[in-house]
Order: C-alpha cells, then structure tokens, then sequence
C-alpha cells in the first residue's frame, strides 16, 4: 500500500478567494475598450463591465470578454488582505481562444489578454508580499483544437499524433466535443510534457496546483502530478476537481469536495434530514479531509445567493462552510451577496461600487475568516457530531480548552440537551458563543442549550480561574 504525502503545513490555515479572472478588474487603468484589439483580433467581442453574460444557443458567450486581467488581482490585493482571505485560486490563466481558457493553445504562454507573463510574475510578487498564496488551474485531460501540438499532430507528425487519440476517421474529445481533444495520458511523452509545466510554473513562485477533470485524468495520473509537485517541495499544494464521495482520492492532498456543497444546501432546504450523520461519515472516512475545499458554489455552479436566497440560511451555510473541516473557498463577488445562474451568468463581472455591496455579510465573511484562521480546533480539529437536527457537532484538539461546538437551528425555538463525549471537561465549565457572546455551562458532561428560531454559533469553552483557583491545571 503506497503512503499519502503530507499536506503542506500552510493548508490548515488557509481560507481561498476563488476568482475567474476575465471578470475581476481590469488593471493598468485601463477598460475593456482600451484593450479592444487584444480580444477581436482573435474573434472574441467585448462587452461593458456589470452586463450579464447571457448563454447562447450556438455557444458564443465563450467568446464574450469584459477585460479583467492579472494586473487588475494585483491591484486588488489590498480588498483581499482587508476581507482575511489567504490563497487564490485562478481558473486557467495559459493562452487559449476562449474566456474560460479550459481549451489551451499553449501551456507555456500567459494569455496577453490576461497581460502575459510580466502580470503574472506581478501578483505573484504582490500576493506574496501580503502572505497570499497562488494556486493555478492546470487542464491536463485535454487541450484546444489550435493547441500547437494537436496542430502538429493533424498534420501527421507521429511523435505529437501519439499524445492524443486519433481512431480511423476522428480523435478522442472531452465527452466528444471535438474542440478539446484530449490527451494519451497512458504516453511517456504526455507525462513528461505535463512535468514541464507544472515544474515551470512552481518555479516562477505558484504555490499549488488546482486539477481540471479529476476524474477523467484518473487515479494514476493523480498521483503521479501529486509525485511530481511533491518532488519539487512538500510544501506546494495539489487538489483535484472532483464531484464525487470525498473519499478514497486520497493520492492527492484533496479534491473540490461539492459532496459538502450539496449535502448543506440540501439540508438547509429541508431535503436531507440526515446531514449531520453524513457529514460526520465523510470525515471518518476521507484520509485527507483537512486539504479538501468545502465548496459552496463556483464557476461551475449557480451563485450561493441565487440558490440560497433567505439570509439566515445562506449565513447558516457559510458558517457550515468554516466550521467544517477543510479549506473554505470563497468565490468571487459571493461575499458582497453577487447572485447568478448556471454558466455563464454566474461568471458576471464583480460589483466594485461599495453602495450595492451587502456589508453586513462582508462582516460576517471576516469574522468567519478570522476565527478559522485563529482558532485551533477550526483549523485541524476533529468531528464528532452531537446532534442531527438541529444540527450540533463539536471540533476538538489535543487541548482540551480549544474545544468548540457548533450549532444550527433553522426551525422554531427549542430547547435541546447533548451529550459531550470528553471526558477532560470538567462539571461548571462555561462556553461562549464567539458571534452573539451566548453563554452555557457543561454539568456533568452534558450541554443545555437554549436556541432561539433561526439560529447559529460557534461556542468556544472558557475557563475560569478563581482567586488563583484553576480546575483545570492539571487537566489539559
């Protein structure tokens, strides 16, 4: 049985800000006009910054862009630090015909609409600078049709027509679209090739690799990019995009885990009354939980306001989404309250003007932000659930007074009695409620909480010591 290699250390502390560039910001002062011809001369058209993207029934809002680039992140990075956020995560940056850039031209090339190879060095400099780290999208199942190897391949050259899949009169596409062919993995030359570029970009300074098609690039190919990245430093980061149960990937440090995405919303939409219980089994069976992202909407997904439109539940959620273990990822516009479909509208430019920001949530993003980042047991302690409805669960460290308990009542006002199974906390023993100062006492093991309607906390135990009295001091 092959061993696991160890999650860079920086992942337990780590909350990530996902952004699809092209919709960001535009940097250099400039708009997308000024930047006109880096888009129609490769047949895309551009559009004002805040029109939404609508899809197209012949697919070319693929080509749509609103100039939002590297240098644009680069000059953002302050709103980042501000909100407490400490990775990004970019969708594919590498040149490419469309605005998703999934359908790579060259590896080896920053898109100049995205400002090339300088911008990029940029935000890494910057990022880094403010202790942000970079995590890139790398898309290895497959390329574009104008891929300058697949260009090659057409023309009949062998050594480039084996790293695809050609059949007698068609090749092999991602789920048979023939503009993205995809690549023979199985190849010596398609391992080596996808060596080079994840070599490449850690040395310019990235932190981590984010995997397209997780699933289509398969176990093996996992573990040998994790190999690889490994190779170069145990402290870069690798995660695989994957939609499946979490666990039994554990041949990378984690995959996208939209079981948590699915599983919270489902529960707070009253669809799954088991919630708890399953969340609880993902963690004792998924090896790498803690380097998983608790994913609550993406790219790829409609917007968390769109989905989830009452407040408190979208709140109840969040909350869910840092206090669960793992890496939460926050995607772009979702903490200022940006709503959106499916593809593309959840892909609409992010609102910059202050005044149609929901503050109040911003707020709640810090808050959240800065407790998982200072709080051990949100950080990397263990699971154990309390109750399934409501939903009561408990993180604990090694420290006994790092303990927290995490509750969600998103019914009437109820009055509830859970058992904590830790034996190291003493009868009298007071938590706090670390958003709403909330407080109970454990007696005899036992917590009595009072939890008004629609309601949410996160109770941290607090010790006290009287006239120099201490119960805990030989108890840790």
């Amino acid at each position: 049985m092959y061993k696991k290699f160890p999650l860079p250390s920086w992942v337990y502390d780590t909350v990530i800000y996902e952004i699809f560039p092209d919709r960001f910001f535009v940097g250099m002062g400039k708009s997308v006009e000024d930047k006109r011809e880096l888009y129609e001369k490769r047949g895309g058209e551009i559009k004002k910054w805040g029109i939404i993207p609508r899809r197209s029934e012949n697919n070319d809002h693929v080509k749509v862009f609103y100039g939002g680039d590297l240098w644009g992140i680069a000059e953002k990075i302050d709103y980042l630090k501000d909100l407490g956020v400490n990775a990004i995560y970019l969708t594919p940056i590498f040149l490419a015909s469309s605005n998703h850039k999934y359908d790579t031209i060259d590896y080896f090339k920053v898109d100049p609409q995205f400002g090339g190879m300088p911008a990029l060095k940029k935000l890494i400099k910057t990022a880094h600078k403010y202790g942000i780290k970079i995590i890139l999208d790398g898309v290895f199942n497959h390329v574009g049709r104008d891929h300058v190897l697949f260009k090659k391949a057409l023309k009949g050259e062998k050594r480039y027509r084996n790293m695809f899949v050609f059949y007698e009169n068609h090749y092999r596409g991602w789920w048979g679209t023939s503009s993205l062919p995809e690549l023979h993995l199985e190849e010596v030359e398609v391992k080596e090739y996808i060596t080079k570029i994840v070599r490449k970009y850690l040395e310019i300074g990235i932190d981590g690799w984010r995997l397209d098609c997780g699933q289509d690039l398969g176990p093996e190919m996992n573990r040998f990019i994790n190999a690889k990245v490994k190779e170069f430093s145990s402290e870069k980061y690798l995660v695989s995009e994957l939609w499946t149960y979490p666990s039994g990937w554990d041949m990378v440090d984690g995959i996208m885990n939209y079981h948590f995405a699915t599983t919270v919303i489902d529960y707070l939409l009253g669809k799954n009354l088991n919630a708890g219980y399953y969340l609880e089994k993902v963690f004792n069976e998924t090896s790498n939980i803690f380097g998983c992202w608790n994913m609550l909407d993406s790219h790829d997904t409609e917007r968390l306001a769109t989905v989830l439109k009452d407040k408190f539940l979208r709140k109840a959620a969040i909350l869910l989404q840092f206090t669960y273990p793992g890496v939460p990822v926050v995607y772009y516009g979702t903490e200022i309250g940006l709503e959106g479909g499916s593809d593309p509208e959840c892909r609409k430019t992010m609102e910059w003007d202050e005044s149609k920001w929901d503050k109040d949530l911003r707020d709640f993003y810090k808050r959240l932000i800065s407790l998982k980042k200072s709080e051990p047991a949100l950080r990397y302690g263990t699971f154990k659930l309390l109750s399934n409805e409501p939903l009561i669960f408990t993180r604990e460290t090694p420290m006994v007074l790092d303990q927290i308990v995490v509750y969600v009542n998103k019914d009437e006002e109820r009055e509830v009695s859970v058992t904590i199974p830790n034996n190291r906390l003493l009868s009298g023993t007071k938590f706090v409620d670390l958003l709403s100062n909330y407080e109970t006492h454990i007696i005899g093991g036992t917590l009595r909480l009072k939890l008004p309607a629609k309601s949410f906390g996160i109770l941290k135990v607090e010790n006290r010591v009287v006239k120099g009295y201490d119960q805990y001091k030989r108890i840790s």
